[in-house]
C-alpha cells in the first residue's frame, strides 16, 4: 500500500515543507534525518522516499539518496514526480546514464511535461555555434 493515512497527511507535508526549509537554510544534513525518520514511520509512502532522497542527495548522501529514490519509484512506477526526483537524484550523484534510463522508463506511462520542460531548458541553455568566420 502507498498511501498515508488521511490523519497522517497533513503532519507528512508539514514535515517536508520544514525539510526543504531547513535545506534552504543550509541544513541538509538536519533534512535528512528529518526525512529518514519519516521514511520509518511510512516505509510504503513513495512521496516520503522521493523527498527522503532529494535530501540526502542535497547532503552528499548519492548512494542512500539513490536507494530511497528506487524505493519511491518501485512504489509508484507511474508517478512523474517520483520519476523526475529520481532523475534529479541520479543525475546529482554523475550517474546520467542511469538518470536518461529512468527518463525513458518513465515515456512507457505516458508523456511527461515535466522532462518535456527540463529537456527544453537544456535545449535553451546550449551554446549555439558560431558561424566560422571567413575572411
Amino acid at each position: 500500500m502507498n498511501q498515508i493515512p488521511d490523519q497522517d497527511a497533513e503532519r507528512v507535508l508539514g514535515t517536508i515543507r520544514e525539510a526543504v526549509h531547513q535545506i534552504e537554510e543550509g541544513h541538509a544534513a538536519d533534512a535528512a534525518q528529518t526525512m529518514k525518520a519519516l521514511v520509518d514511520e511510512f516505509p510504503d509512502a513513495s512521496l516520503v522516499h522521493s523527498y527522503a532522497a532529494w535530501a540526502l542527495s542535497q547532503a552528499g548522501s548519492h548512494r542512500e539518496a539513490m536507494e530511497h529514490g528506487r524505493v519511491a519509484v518501485r512504489l509508484s512506477p507511474e508517478s512523474e514526480m517520483s520519476s523526475i526526483m529520481l532523475f534529479r537524484v541520479l543525475w546529482s550523484a554523475g550517474e546520467h546514464g542511469q538518470a536518461f534510463d529512468e527518463m525513458k522508463r518513465l515515456e512507457k506511462y505516458g508523456h511527461s511535461e515535466e522532462y518535456a520542460q527540463l529537456m527544453q531548458e537544456w535545449n535553451e541553455g546550449k551554446p549555439t555555434e558560431e558561424p566560422a568566420n571567413e575572411e
